[in-house]
């Protein structure tokens, strides 16, 4: 579990780099709620993460509640991972194209979407389905997030709050294992491994109408086109690698069988 972990510590710390260097937007009026839009924008970096460890914690219970295979298991984790991975330079692509806080809402809404999709979910298929567009939300949402956070901070400003979006990071490690294992124990509800992708939509509910008007609208001026063939091909390639890796060792695969 601790592989696709430090993959994602990768890809975002990648992101950063990239944004520093190809985000370069000419000097505007600064924002005097760039702190407030902050708060919200680490609430959208601080998901994807959370989602990603929080349900290492309730595999136990979905396992025993979903009559889920050891190979739907790795499914639900790697479907999340692989898809954010995928699509998280889409992401940022789309931002840059159609502005930031619009696609940041987007994702937002969908993030919300897939999330109440995976908390009601009746059978592992739904599930796995679930966590790959909470995945696609993720890597839509997480882009705009440091994107926005480079282009509304001065040079004078930018190093702090690029700080606070690092520790968002380390933060989302550490609250996703204990409150994962918290709603569990607690059983809120009744709800037991539910609730840990419930407890997105009262988050999002409060975080999206706040960037609806707090976040200033904006897009890079020297936008790259999209490659969505080459996406859905990487998509699809590494989809039809994993699968019949994981699933194979479920029907004895690696054992020859």
């Amino acid at each position: 579990m601790s592989k696709p972990s430090f993959g994602l510590n990768i890809v975002n710390h990648a992101l950063i780099r990239k944004v520093r260097s190809e985000h370069r937007l000419p000097a505007v009026s600064l924002d005097p709620h760039r702190w407030t839009a902050l708060v919200i924008l680490l609430t959208g970096a601080f998901l994807p993460p959370l989602d990603f460890l929080i349900v290492n914690v309730a595999l136990p219970s979905i396992r025993e509640d979903l009559h889920a295979s050891a190979s739907t298991m790795q499914l639900i984790i790697s479907g999340y991972a692989t898809t954010y991975a995928v699509m998280l330079i889409t992401g940022g692509r789309l931002g840059d194209l159609y502005g930031r806080r619009n696609v940041f809402l987007t994702g937002m809404l969908a993030f919300v979407g897939a999330s109440a999709l995976c908390g009601f979910a009746w059978s592992t298929a739904v599930l796995v389905f679930g966590r790959i567009l909470q995945g696609f939300a993720a890597a839509i949402v997480a882009p705009q997030a440091l994107a926005s956070i480079n282009a509304i901070f001065p040079e004078h400003e930018k190093s702090r709050a690029l700080s606070f979006y690092a520790m968002t990071f380390g933060v989302a490690s550490m609250t996703g294992l204990f409150l994962g294992g918290a709603l569990i124990a607690l059983d809120i509800f009744g709800l037991g491994w539910r609730a840990i992708f419930l407890i997105n939509l009262p988050v999002i509910a409060i975080a999206a109408p706040s960037a609806l008007i707090v976040l200033r609208e904006n897009r890079s001026e020297h936008a790259s086109k999209l490659d969505i063939g080459g996406a859905v091909l990487i998509a699809f390639a590494l989809f039809a690698l994993l699968t019949p890796l994981i699933e194979g060792r479920e029907y004895g695969g690696r054992s020859g069988r």
